[in-house]
């Protein structure tokens, strides 16, 4: 923003010589004239210099605003209704073509590419929404295929706006690193297992409510779980994160927690399958 007080200083500077040009006894081409003359006319040139940059820097300011411009906001809706309706109504053309004799993995891939392109649509289309209206169109986008797997989703998330307590869940940027663990961890779950049993858990922190100043909370402290209770494929060999062999997903949700500031864990589930909780 320096280019702008620059161009308000010369602007002043500027209406500060004209009065000496402009005023009834002035002398033309006397000593004090010339003087006027050749201030107005640097000020001036500073001043058509200093306009476009000026212009840039505001718009650069914008730019780097949390809040995208609204050229950004049509962009990215434009490109979401783009992949909707060309590549998602391709997706969904190719899934009602696998039949009974088509082998069941190519159905499977092609519905967990159709989820993934139907979240991906909702995240650009999201405008600031709170991780409460996240999870329920992520719930949304996720009950079909599960019910096509025969998987049985226990859905128990809390929302303190709608239970009528202090506080609220995170929103934003925050809201969309979490939900970005979630589609992870149940990604992971699809692609991995064998499970019929997935449940997706948000509760308060217990110390979080316990606290005296509870009511001041700008928003809650709470432990987001996603657990299954199926058993790893073994063509996929897929280990519980904290040794080298770690995949990429386990890496971009340690990632993804440390950039919130959040505590993030994952382990084998007693009884089978695994547990990933977060918890902020």
């Amino acid at each position: 923003m320096s280019y702008v007080w620059q161009l308000l200083l010369w602007s002043v500077q500027l209406l500060l010589w004209l009065p000496w040009l402009l005023q009834p006894g002035a002398v033309f081409n006397s000593a004090p004239w010339w003087t006027a003359a050749l201030g107005a006319a640097g000020s001036m040139a500073a001043v058509v210099w200093l306009l476009p940059l000026a212009y840039r820097s505001v718009l650069w300011r914008r730019r780097k605003s949390a809040r995208p411009s609204r050229e950004v906001q049509l962009e990215r809706r434009r490109i979401a209704e783009a992949l909707h309706d060309d590549v998602g109504s391709q997706l969904v053309q190719l899934i009602s073509l696998t039949g009974l004799g088509t082998d069941p993995a190519i159905r499977s891939n092609a519905e967990q590419c159709l989820l993934d392109l139907r979240l991906i649509v909702d995240s650009m289309d999201s405008r600031n929404e709170p991780l409460g209206v996240l999870l329920a169109r992520f719930r949304h986008r996720l009950q079909p295929v599960l019910d096509h797997r025969g998987m049985n989703l226990h859905w128990d998330v809390w929302d303190p706006e709608m239970s009528g307590d202090a506080g609220s869940l995170p929103c934003g940027a925050m809201a969309e690193e979490i939900m970005a663990v979630v589609k992870e961890a149940v990604s992971n779950v699809l692609q991995h297992t064998d499970a019929l049993e997935l449940w997706i858990t948000l509760a308060a922190d217990e110390q979080w409510k316990s606290a005296s100043n509870v009511s001041d909370a700008s928003f809650v402290h709470a432990r987001l779980s996603i657990e299954d209770a199926g058993p790893v494929r073994p063509a996929d060999g897929r280990q519980i994160p904290g040794v080298a062999s770690a995949g990429m997903g386990w890496v971009n949700m340690r990632r993804r927690a440390l950039v919130m500031g959040a505590k993030l864990s994952i382990s084998a589930r007693p009884g089978g399958g695994t547990s990933v909780t977060l918890n902020w």
